[in-house]
């Protein structure tokens, strides 16, 4: 015999199991979908440093490339340090020679210019602007110099190339690893085999 009196429906302990398996299905899509949000937005900062820092590479190049007498007639090369590297060069094409640094400040990769004002003195306080972000080199050294047999030399005289290496990471602390963006530049001005 069939029950008569059976109803349709939900009891409540049923109701509360699938307000649960709905809320924990719910939770893992959010979190999934919020994943992949972060993930993206994370790809793109990466890929927007390293390009920044290929354009900023760009330019170093052709900047150092040209380094030069100052006004006052000064060596073209003034400070060679790892993360510091102070030249003159005419960078705007103007006629003179600018001081231009490059310096690590932080992961920021920045350069002041200088020009030489009214005396050739850069005595100028210069405008300062950021090549690159998230420059990671820690340890690692961003400007190495050689003479002209390819050695490794900190005698400023005999620097004939310039290398440059500068360590992309947006989060260093988590995958993927580091992106180098690397290149030589050959002072020409400072050519022995002229």
């Amino acid at each position: 015999m069939l029950n008569k009196n059976k109803k349709n429906g939900f009891t409540l302990i049923e109701l509360l199991i699938s307000i649960t398996i709905m809320g924990m299905l719910t939770t893992l899509a959010y979190n999934f979908i919020q994943t992949g949000f972060k993930s993206t937005r994370f790809v793109n900062e990466e890929a927007d440093a390293i390009t920044e820092a290929r354009n900023a590479m760009s330019v170093m190049i052709k900047e150092i490339r040209g380094a030069n007498n100052s006004e006052q007639g000064s060596y073209p090369l003034e400070v060679i340090d790892d993360d510091n590297f102070t030249y003159y060069s005419d960078i705007d094409e103007d006629g003179q020679m600018e001081k231009v640094k490059y310096f690590l400040d932080g992961n920021v990769l920045k350069k002041v210019v200088k020009e030489p004002g009214t005396l050739n003195d850069y005595n100028t306080s210069g405008a300062t602007s950021t090549v690159a972000n998230y420059v990671n080199n820690q340890t690692e050294e961003i400007f190495s110099y050689y003479d002209s047999n390819n050695n490794i030399t900190t005698t400023i005289s005999a620097i004939r190339l310039i290398r440059i290496s500068l360590k992309i990471n947006v989060t260093p602390e988590i995958a993927p690893n580091d992106y180098y963006v690397e290149s030589d530049v050959h002072l020409r001005n400072l050519k022995d085999n002229l």
